[in-house]
């Protein structure tokens, strides 16, 4: 536990306590502090899951440490944050120590069956990324793009597998800048580009940290293969590839293969899945909800629970695809489905990640400014970005 520092102030440190009885945990308010610092929690922290909005009635405004513990009492994490008057506990229990953001550019189109989503990470910073991410407190660095092929300068190769060997060395890239970014304690967010880019980003992050889980906000369930896929086209294919399920032609020495733990991935908003990824998925320990699911049981609920099943060691990554939203909301996409999440849904779902604590890590893909109605998807992105890093109403 972190102990109260003296006060500048004439008056002593006051001891205070609050005790909220809520996804078993306890948050503890220990001292005043004359400065701001922030305590990581350890690899085995639990997930936080506060829903609450209770205001801290009666505490003066200034810096305090609070501590949060699981159900034996143990410390899972400390840190000393700014209390205002009318602070909502929840906001300041989630609100984790502000790393920064590392920016990977990842202008791949060639995984996809439209063109144009090369253009999403110009798009997405034109729409005013790193202002933004900066608004939140965080420090946002562009390490640029990768290096990447071009369809007109490229052969299509295997029909099976369209254009993979220059998929997988714009892959390898990203991992290797993934990695880098996990190393120097950045979060690393990746701007797609199709869906195809993940394989670079969960394989730097799997060989930075070892096989992690992934929440995979998505209309299609990207777990076709070589030999199943109707198309050829890998952003149909990264997470089966992921798994480990893609065959050898996915395997490369720039990552490890699989990134994934088969009990540790969450699909959430599908509604087009074709007949072999309905056939893997029964087979698979995977957590799925279906925008069928959710019109049921509610996002709530259901994120929380997905955000259960992904979390563990090594790592914990948001795959966001914008055509998981409907086209009304996010027209600049390549694969459109109808009844989609709306504007709100997928708001409070990426604040849920926020508040969770878990997510060290996220990539934004398959936005087309081509078919977008004056950079609406993009904008939307940025701001599901904000969300996803901790961005509040109040």
């Amino acid at each position: 536990m972190v102990p109260p520092q003296p006060s500048r102030r004439a008056d002593a440190v006051e001891q205070r306590h609050v005790q909220v009885e809520h996804d078993r945990v306890g948050v503890e308010v220990v001292g005043e502090l004359d400065r701001l610092e922030s305590v990581e929690r350890g690899p085995n922290h639990g997930q936080l899951g506060l829903s609450v909005d209770q205001p801290l009635q009666g505490l003066e405004e200034g810096a305090v440490v609070v501590c949060d513990q699981d159900a034996d009492g143990r410390l899972i994490r400390a840190r000393v944050i700014h209390l205002s008057g009318n602070a909502s506990l929840a906001a300041m229990v989630a609100q984790g120590p502000m790393d920064p953001v590392a920016v990977i550019g990842a202008p791949l189109d060639l995984g996809a069956g439209r063109r144009g989503v090369d253009m999403g990470p110009s798009a997405i910073r034109y729409a005013g990324l790193e202002p933004r991410i900066e608004e939140l407190g965080r420090r946002c660095v562009d390490w640029g793009d990768v290096v990447t092929a071009v369809a007109e300068a490229s052969a299509v190769g295997d029909e099976r597998v369209r254009f993979l060997p220059q998929i997988k060395e714009t892959c390898e890239r990203i991992a290797e800048l993934v990695a880098k970014a996990v190393d120097e304690g950045f979060v690393p967010l990746v701007l797609g580009g199709d869906h195809s880019v993940a394989l670079g980003t969960l394989g730097g992050l799997a060989r930075a940290s070892g096989k992690g889980g992934v929440l995979w906000l998505d209309a299609h369930g990207d777990l076709n293969r070589p030999g199943t896929s109707p198309t050829g086209n890998v952003h149909g294919m990264p997470l089966a590839a992921a798994l480990g399920l893609g065959g050898a032609e996915f395997e490369s020495e720039a990552y490890p293969l699989p990134a994934l733990e088969r009990s540790r991935v969450a699909l959430f908003g599908v509604r087009s899945l074709d007949p072999s990824e309905r056939e893997l998925l029964a087979e698979l320990d995977a957590l799925v909800f279906t925008m069928s699911d959710l019109d049921r049981v509610g996002v709530q609920p259901a994120m929380r629970e997905a955000l259960e099943r992904v979390a563990g060691p090594g790592f914990v990554h948001v795959s966001l695809d914008l055509d998981v939203l409907d086209p009304e909301v996010a027209p600049g996409v390549g694969t459109p489905v109808r009844g989609g999440l709306s504007y709100r849904e997928a708001h409070l779902a990426l604040e849920l990640v926020a508040e969770s604590g878990l997510v060290r890590s996220l990539e934004v893909v398959e936005v087309n400014p081509i078919l977008d109605r004056e950079n609406q998807t993009a904008e939307l992105a940025v701001e599901l970005v904000a969300s996803a890093l901790g961005a509040r109403i109040l």
